[in-house]
């Protein structure tokens, strides 16, 4: 094997390395940008002035959450952000008769509105709010990542 051949080889095999950290620092700039996305969306978050017997004070608020996926090809990846339930457990239905007092299934309710009563949007207005400052944090995150795995900073 000539040294033109080795040095391909060697190429191709850090190349192919760069590949599979590439996911790894796409996902690292996508959950900062989603975590800077949450923390502007929940001081917006509606609260009530205190529990009662039947709402938990906070509990849109403390169910905020978000998630990453990174595609199979690995060139691309979303992050959601969104109302859900830990481990699982899902929202009750409207109209459901429901004695859990942490369930946030009546969010939406507060963002679009009912026919009774006007919407309070606050998941939209906090993206909108920080959109900009998130897409920024993704890729700076990303491209740190991406000089720390060529070996440059």
């Amino acid at each position: 094997m000539s040294t033109f051949d080795k040095q391909i080889s060697v190429f191709v095999g850090k190349v192919t390395g760069a590949l599979k950290d590439h996911k790894k620092a796409m996902r690292k700039g996508l959950n900062a940008a989603a975590k800077e996305v949450k923390n502007t969306i929940k001081p917006q978050a509606p609260l009530l002035k205190r529990s009662s017997n039947f709402r938990q004070r906070g509990t849109i608020k403390n169910n905020i959450r978000h998630k990453t996926i990174i595609r199979k090809d690995g060139n691309s990846g979303i992050a959601i952000i969104r109302i859900m339930r830990t481990k699982g457990r899902k929202m009750a239905r409207v109209g459901e008769n429901t004695k859990d007092r942490t369930d946030p299934f009546y969010w939406w309710m507060l963002e679009y509105g009912t026919k009774k009563m006007e919407a309070r949007p606050f998941m939209e207005k906090g993206f909108n709010e920080s959109k900009d400052k998130a897409t920024n944090k993704a890729l700076e995150i990303y491209f740190s990542e991406m000089k720390k795995l060529a070996g440059t900073k």
